[in-house]
């Protein structure tokens, strides 16, 4: 089998949906998965054993590190909240009530804290032998600068990636989120360019709150990127998390591991 060169970070993976999908998407490139909280490292895991499972076939280009990733190697406190998908290093910010009404207590609350490990992508990078990321994606409430950040000089080597950011300290969900105009300023000093940025919207008590945003960037010197491809389908995988696929989805995912057999035996 040729050893894979390139290389996509999921950082943040939550429950792995984004980087299984990436990976099976993108059967030339290696997807390094990071997730602190244990608890959704077992979990993605128990994802990619099931998808496995449906497919008939082995997922070898994906793997998830239980790490924390900033811009310092250190030991540090994780917060986990009730919806493990706003759980951060950050503390919560104390004009959550206001900025976030009606998502303090059923988001955002912090229900257990833990210690994790934390590191640097510069610092994985040359431990891994890795010297270019094809494509970063970033979602590690309140902290994607710092992860930005701690690649160092090899922030220079990423060809492409998104991440999230507030868009003012005010309306910030954590203390030191970082927002539009700190990535701004940031990425302005090095090769990457911001080509989009896409307001997301949350409903709460009907409130459509546009508190944060999506960033989009791409290095500004490499003129043509290996394909990635990130046309997948999250609804489906949540619906193998939980449980409860439709019927579409056990026939379709029938006809893929028949025909992973067929290639493997004929």
């Amino acid at each position: 089998m040729q050893k894979i060169k390139e290389y996509i970070f999921d950082v943040g993976a939550n429950d792995g949906s984004d980087g299984i999908a990436i990976a099976l998407k993108n059967k030339n490139f290696y997807i390094h998965a990071f997730e602190p909280n244990p608890y959704l490292v077992r979990k993605i895991k128990k994802l990619k054993k099931e998808i496995e499972k449906r497919k008939g076939t082995i997922i070898n280009n994906y793997k998830i590190h239980c790490y924390a990733v900033s811009d310092k190697d250190k030991y540090s406190t994780f917060n986990i909240s009730i919806n493990h998908r706003v759980s951060s290093l950050n503390k919560l910010s104390k004009n959550l009530n206001k900025s976030w009404p009606g998502y303090e207590d059923e988001i955002f609350k912090v229900i257990k804290k833990i210690k994790v490990k934390v590191i640097t992508l510069n610092d994985f990078m040359k431990k891994n032998k890795i010297n270019n990321i094809r494509y970063i994606h970033i979602d590690t409430q309140g902290n994607d600068l710092n992860v930005l950040k701690g690649l160092k000089s090899k922030i220079n080597n990423v060809s492409e990636g998104k991440m999230e950011a507030a868009i003012n300290k005010k309306n910030a969900a954590y203390i030191n989120n970082h927002t539009i105009n700190d990535t701004k300023y940031f990425l302005s000093k090095t090769k990457l360019k911001i080509f989009k940025i896409k307001k997301i919207e949350h409903l709460s008590n009907g409130l459509v709150l546009k508190n944060e945003a999506d960033i989009f960037f791409r290095h500004t010197k490499i003129k043509k990127f290996p394909y990635v491809n990130l046309n997948y389908n999250l609804r489906y995988f949540g619906r193998v998390i939980g449980s409860r696929t439709y019927f579409k989805d056990d026939f379709f995912d029938f006809f893929i591991r028949l025909k992973n057999f067929l290639i493997k035996n004929y």
